[in-house]
């Protein structure tokens, strides 16, 4: 059973977002929302228009923690990060995903080529540009690599949940880019899963892809399917970067 008063994956001031902590406690009450997890986007040693500052890092936990003490009586709020996970940054995460959070959600915003930063969950452009520069176009080595760093998220056993699957998917809409349905594609997913269910971790439904241009939860509606009877729990989450996105589409799940 999939919890509809639990959302898993919300941003806030710190990182994207543009409410604070305890704006978006208060918002997700009044929706009737039990369980909210903070999941900013965790800092980078370089320069994005959405990562947390590094030395934000120590005051965003004490605020998240004033608020849990704060709302107790309320709300249950989880102290999380999305992590960013890119290979060549090992390290870096580590230093970060050590410091004891309740949740850490992996997911693939991006892929490194010739040590440039370039975006698989951006906008159309910046997408055509990581196809163009990293895999000359090559859609399906683009689908094998970001499903590999995916997988290699996965096998640290650093994080809880996966966010977002097949986020790139976003600009796919129609199949323009691949088609998910195909076997060269299922099997790089069924494998993911494999590895996901050793892990015992969760997946996280976002809701967010229906705002995007694919206009569909992420993952795919056989991915879901493929999550259940492989017994890989499953979460809700809203992926929300404003207070009002909070539950987002959670019913129409």
């Amino acid at each position: 059973m999939i919890d509809k008063k639990s959302d898993h994956h919300t941003h806030t001031i710190y990182s994207d977002g543009n409410a604070t902590i305890d704006e978006l406690a208060e918002c997700a009450i009044e929706k009737g929302i039990r369980k909210i997890a903070i999941t900013d986007h965790m800092p980078l040693p370089f320069k994005t228009r959405y990562a947390m500052a590094k030395d934000l890092l120590g005051k965003y936990r004490a605020d998240i923690e004033r608020s849990k003490d704060n709302y107790s009586h309320r709300i249950d709020i989880v102290a999380g990060l999305e992590i960013e996970f890119i290979p060549e940054l090992r390290e870096w995460i580590k230093s970060i995903s050590d410091l004891k959070w309740e949740q850490l959600t992996a997911s693939v915003h991006s892929i490194m080529v010739d040590g440039k930063h370039c975006l698989v969950n951006g906008e159309s452009h910046e997408f055509n540009q990581t196809i163009d520069l990293g895999f000359s176009g090559e859609i399906k080595d683009f689908c094998r690599t970001y499903y590999k760093i995916l997988k290699e998220a996965v096998e640290t056993g650093c994080f809880q949940i996966v966010g977002h699957l097949d986020v790139l998917k976003k600009h796919n809409r129609d199949k323009q880019f691949f088609d998910d349905s195909e076997s060269w594609y299922q099997e790089i997913v069924f494998d993911l899963l494999d590895s996901i269910r050793e892990k015992r971790m969760a997946v996280e439904i976002n809701t967010a892809g229906y705002l995007h241009p694919v206009a569909e939860p992420y993952p795919s509606s056989w991915i879901i399917m493929a999550c259940q009877k492989k017994e890989i729990p499953l979460v809700l989450s809203s992926d929300a970067h404003k207070k009002e996105s909070l539950g987002q589409f959670f019913s129409k799940m």
